[in-house]
């Protein structure tokens, strides 16, 4: 079925402030916008709530969504038609961000029943939220019942895939990558100014904002400036940051603009010499794909599908990169890895040469996001069979 024949799609994101993105946010604007422009019939229906904490209004509201409920009205959705109902009356495909899917199984579950239903994974719930313990153990059961639940499951990298099937004993779990915008050439900053490190995520645990900051400090007396741009979720996780920074002679080093978008956020991509991304978790790393498609080079942490972003298709494939890898990969369990890294780095125009080039290069061969519509699009053409 070619996608401009496909059903209309139903596709549930999390309602999110203005401004404040994340990388699974933009996955699912660029996916529903890839759809469109391939002819596709997308209606993205944001459901507000405490995800993937929602509390008993937020998953009636879901339900009204997906079940036409009329118990639990809502009037945030863009449309208020009902896609199905109790009585078993069935409804056309629906494909639901993880961050809501997994944290409402029993909702999953009666969808499932009635219309096909598939569940896009953009990081595992509870490393997600940053959980342990009970809290953690609770996201799993939930996770793993909503995805046995769903028809399909759909992951963003390989990396993730496998982990999804050997965390919840999953049969298949479809892969379909984040593509790359086109965008400009960063020029980065020249000294005295730089060079510039960027880190952008969201400041929380997870994103090891920790130890970056003492990895900068051990090469302070190297010439850099860094920028840590995303939005503070926990003012005092922000605040334990600043008096880091600031313990560590860096207060005046360091900056933190907060969450960006548009010309802003190119404004910064424009200046940055190098992407720092230490998460501790990363299912894939679209952070990683921008900052290729900017031509700027990317130190990502081993062990993570951050790495998968890093080598690209035939690294994955088991090739080396066409002309090296565009930065490398890094332990980042403590600082002294990523400091030494970063000195290197810092210190070899050589390296730093060959970082770009090979950057450069990744960015005339990135794929675009038609790839990844087509890829969700076989996905959801399973449903069902």
């Amino acid at each position: 079925m070619s996608p401009g024949r496909a059903a209309p799609l139903t596709f549930v994101v999390p309602a999110r402030p203005a401004g404040e993105p994340s990388g699974g946010d933009r996955y699912d604007a660029l996916l529903a916008a890839a759809w469109r422009a391939r002819g596709r019939e997308v209606h993205v229906e944001a459901v507000p709530g405490s995800w993937p904490r929602p509390t008993g209004e937020d998953l009636a509201g879901l339900a009204d969504v997906l079940l036409g409920a009329p118990s639990a009205p809502v009037t945030h959705r863009s449309s208020r038609r009902p896609m199905c109902h109790d009585s078993g009356e069935g409804g056309g495909p629906v494909l639901l961000d993880g961050l809501v899917g997994c944290a409402a199984p029993e909702v999953v579950e009666r969808c499932a029943a009635r219309r096909p239903t598939a569940v896009l994974v953009h990081a595992v719930l509870s490393e997600g939220a940053g959980a342990s313990g009970e809290d953690a153990a609770a996201m799993d059961r939930s996770e793993a019942r909503a995805l046995r639940a769903a028809g399909a499951v759909v992951a963003t990298s390989r990396f993730a895939a496998e982990d999804l099937r050997g965390r919840y004993g999953l049969e298949e779990v479809a892969v379909a990558e984040p593509g790359a915008e086109p965008a400009p050439l960063a020029g980065g900053t020249p000294p005295p100014r730089g060079p510039q490190l960027l880190a952008l995520g969201a400041v929380t645990p997870g994103k090891n904002h920790g130890v970056l900051l003492e990895a900068l400090a051990r090469v302070r007396d190297l010439p850099w400036a860094a920028r840590c741009v995303g939005p503070a979720p926990d003012p005092e996780q922000l605040d334990r940051l600043l008096r880091l920074a600031e313990g560590l002679g860096l207060a005046d080093r360091v900056d933190w603009p907060g969450p960006m978008t548009g010309e802003a956020l190119e404004r910064t991509w424009a200046a940055t010499d190098l992407l720092v991304h230490p998460s501790r978790s990363e299912t894939y790393g679209m952070v990683v794909v921008e900052a290729h498609a900017h031509g700027i080079p990317t130190v990502v942490a081993a062990g993570t599908g951050a790495v998968e972003a890093l080598a690209g298709e035939a690294g994955v494939a088991g090739h080396p990169p066409a002309g090296g890898a565009p930065g490398a990969a890094v332990d980042v369990t403590g600082p002294g890895p990523l400091a030494e890294v970063l000195r290197e780095w810092l210190t070899s125009a050589d390296l730093r040469r060959a970082w770009r080039e090979a950057a450069v290069s990744r960015r005339g061969r990135l794929c675009g996001w038609d790839r990844t519509a087509e890829r969700m699009d076989a996905a959801l053409a399973r449903l069902g069979r």
